[in-house]
């Protein structure tokens, strides 16, 4: 019986395929040819998402007796341009009943007690992030092909970014950070912290002016405070108290002061994608195999152990049992003899085996 396990890429060196996409609600067009080879910033297509209209029940909120009464209490006039959150009708001053612009846009329309907001249409600049070669051209984008480092987690805040990757001070982490940060290379970069995320830690991140962190493990409590943070957060491992595998730790310490595309993806239920750290590094003379997600366990294979209490640890498979075995807690399991890094062998439910990609 075939047996499979988690593939969580983690990999100094391998080739890596990636669809780069505009959004499907986007008009544009693909700027680049198949073959052709583009650089981490390089703008593979442009596209713009059309402005949408927003109706503003004005009268209402103004408690107005009649809707005609409302042009008389119009703050800004009919085609102004306006901010998110300006005062666009109601009371002159402070006190009083107002109406705010929920979004950054136009006013192009007044009637009937409502106020028609048409709001700025987004333009994209899709870029690589990625140094390869154009494999495919889609309507929407195109697939590249490149090779370099990969690091998969496990959670992200649904954010993306490229920029230098830095380590947190090893003494003290990110509370070590000099005062002016400006100054100690940490502003617009993706940084890597050794410890568990805090509260206080995503308040630093957004302080300072980080594009993206990276750190092995937060309190799920902290989700909704990561998901409004205007920074990318991956986390590596899960959710809790983990601290990150030496091995992993020491592979992001090796691509620090390397340019990382970060893609703090939010995994789905049956999504193959998963959050990932990309970096470009010089190519050896040959060319890595791609991960293939279809391989059943197998003797020989390199492997992560995702359970305690062996977490963390690497080995390769000896065997792959062809029948369930009983586990010292009673459970009847699929499982595989491993060999771990210190030597010793032991039986794990092969469920809690990742596949590195190594």
């Amino acid at each position: 019986m075939a047996q499979y396990a988690d593939q969580r890429i983690i990999s100094e060196m391998t080739t890596i395929r990636r669809e780069v996409l505009l959004p499907e609600e986007a008009i544009g067009q693909v700027r680049v040819l198949q073959g052709q080879r583009v650089d981490i910033r390089d703008t593979v297509a442009r596209g713009v998402i059309p402005a949408e209209h927003i109706i503003i029940d004005a009268a209402r909120e103004l408690r107005l007796r009649k809707a005609d009464d409302l042009p008389g209490k119009l703050l800004v006039k009919v085609g102004a341009r306006v901010k998110e959150g300006q005062p666009i009708a109601g009371s002159e001053g402070r006190r009083g009943r107002r109406v705010l612009a929920p979004v950054r846009g136009l006013v192009v329309h007044v009637s009937d007690g409502r106020i028609i907001m048409q709001r700025m249409p987004r333009i994209i600049n899709l870029e690589a992030g990625v140094r390869g070669r154009v494999i495919e051209v889609y309507p929407r984008g195109v697939a590249i092909e490149a090779v370099g480092t990969l690091i998969q987690g496990v959670w992200g805040n649904g954010r993306s970014t490229i920029a230098t990757l830095r380590a947190a001070p090893s003494n003290g982490g990110l509370h070590a950070l000099p005062k002016d940060t400006l100054e100690s290379g940490y502003h617009n970069e993706v940084v890597l912290s050794a410890d568990p995320i805090t509260s206080t830690h995503l308040k630093i991140a957004s302080a300072r002016q980080f594009v993206g962190l990276i750190a092995p493990s937060m309190s799920a409590a902290l989700v909704d405070e990561a998901m409004a943070l205007d920074v990318a957060v991956m986390v590596t491992e899960g959710f809790g108290e983990m601290r990150m595998p030496e091995d992993q730790h020491t592979l992001f310490m090796e691509c620090q002061g390397f340019q990382v595309t970060l893609d703090a993806f939010t995994p789905r239920r049956n999504a193959a994608r998963r959050p990932e750290a990309v970096v470009n590094r010089p190519r050896r003379d040959d060319l890595p195999a791609m991960p293939d997600p279809s391989l059943p366990l197998r003797p020989g294979m390199r492997v992560r152990v995702s359970r305690a209490p062996h977490y963390g640890v690497l080995g390769r498979v000896l065997t792959v049992s062809s029948e369930p075995r009983i586990l010292p807690n009673g459970l009847r399991m699929a499982c595989s003899e491993v060999e771990l890094m210190s030597g010793e062998k032991v039986w794990l439910p092969s469920a809690d085996l990742e596949l590195t990609g190594r």
